[in-house]
């Protein structure tokens, strides 16, 4: 694990520690930095590297997010599930870059830890510009992570484009809710919404009434409403954002080729908010723009 001494910015705090990721995961792996968050109303742990959340329970229930048991927490190397933060782009890149920006594999700072009077704990982790960062994308910038932990995870995103020029922006919240059976767990809120399907001929469609994934499902909905609701079994996932879009996947069949899923596709679903594709925004310069998605268990 890395070295750094986290006592500075700890200090005064409770319920913050920062641990081995073998001590609350079994993967293999070199391991990374963990970030464990744990308050009376919820609990909720992250990675250093892509501010990568892979845990939030509220009090009372049971894990929001999946992390694949095949996964691997090494230096370098994305995640399975959690919420990997896809940014400046979202998907492949023009020019073969790495696929979903390099911030979901960047080592990223963790700057204040806060325990608010409302029993909330309040973290900011942020991510600066480099030499190695402007070859990719030709941007001064700061990104910042609000990380709120409670009865609900709300995340806030801020990013500052601090260069001279505007600053073409995709990004996703790219969530892996736990679910006992995705082919059982009808998603709403997206009802009669137009969307880009991107397996195979990317084609446009309109959505007929509640979704219900059957099998290997890549799609991009566009112009969505503030809340989705994932419907698992007794209980209720609710994911609201400021976000334009919302991004479902599961591969389905296809995960029997992924390393890191094979047999456990069954248990997420992605549901992930961003603004991608028809939504894709312009950053101006000198100026920010921020994004929030929250997530709750309804019992």
């Amino acid at each position: 694990m890395s070295d750094i001494d986290f006592s500075a910015v700890l200090a005064g705090t409770s319920g913050v520690r920062v641990v081995h990721s073998a001590e609350c995961f079994k993967q293999a792996g070199q391991g990374l930095p963990l970030v464990v968050v744990e308050n009376q109303l919820g609990k909720a742990s992250f990675t250093l590297q892509g501010c990568h959340l892979v845990s939030f329970v509220p009090a009372g229930g049971k894990d929001v997010l999946w992390v694949s048991p095949l996964t691997t927490f090494a230096p370098g190397k994305a995640i399975r599930g959690g919420i990997p933060l896809c940014l400046p782009w979202f998907g492949g890149h023009p020019h073969g870059l790495q696929s979903h920006g390099f911030a979901r594999t960047a080592d990223w700072t963790l700057e204040k830890v806060i325990n608010r009077a409302d029993g909330v704990t309040e973290l900011i982790v942020s991510l600066i510009s480099t030499p190695a960062t402007l070859a990719q994308w030709p941007h001064e910038f700061r990104f910042e992570m609000k990380i709120e932990v409670g009865t609900e995870l709300k995340l806030t995103l801020n990013v500052d484009n601090l260069s001279d020029t505007p600053a073409p922006f995709t990004y996703a919240f790219h969530t892996y809710f736990a679910v006992a059976d995705y082919t059982q767990s009808p998603i709403l809120g997206l009802e009669d919404l137009t969307y880009i399907d991107t397996i195979g001929e990317v084609t446009r469609r309109q959505q007929s009434g509640t979704l219900q994934l059957t099998g290997s499902t890549d799609r991009v909905y566009l112009d969505v409403p503030a809340v989705q609701t994932i419907v698992d079994g007794e209980r209720q996932i609710k994911i609201e954002s400021t976000a334009n879009s919302s991004i479902v996947w599961n591969p389905g069949d296809h995960a029997d080729n992924m390393a890191d899923v094979r047999e456990y596709r069954q248990n997420f679903v992605c549901v992930e908010r961003g603004d991608a594709f028809d939504n894709a925004i312009t950053i101006a310069a000198k100026s920010r723009f921020s994004s929030v998605m929250t997530l709750s268990e309804i019992r």
